[in-house]
């Protein structure tokens, strides 16, 4: 049940009327990211948290979108975000 609608004060002779709008807060990094360095091929973990849970996020390295795959590992813990980057090479940084 929503608390959104129409809200009226009635004292019968008149009639007060009140449009009620209800909007979710948008999704917000809590915790930022933190900056790394690492060994040539050591895997490298990168997390956030958000204030909310299951949110659609996309991860970037220098602007171009990163996918999961052998390289890449992309997932999520309820409200954390992660990026681990599997054995490290000079170009990762």
């Amino acid at each position: 049940k929503t608390d959104a609608g129409l809200y009226t004060c009635d004292i019968g002779t008149d009639v007060a009327k009140s449009k009620v709008s209800v909007q979710e807060k948008p999704t917000e990094v809590t915790k930022q990211l933190e900056d790394k360095t690492s060994a040539v091929g050591q895997d490298i973990s990168l997390s956030c948290e958000l204030s909310k849970p299951d949110v659609s996020i996309r991860w970037y390295k220098d602007g171009k979108a990163i996918r999961k795959s052998q390289k890449y590992d992309l997932h999520q813990e309820g409200t954390r975000a992660i990026l681990i980057i599997r054995d490290s090479t000079i170009k990762d940084s």
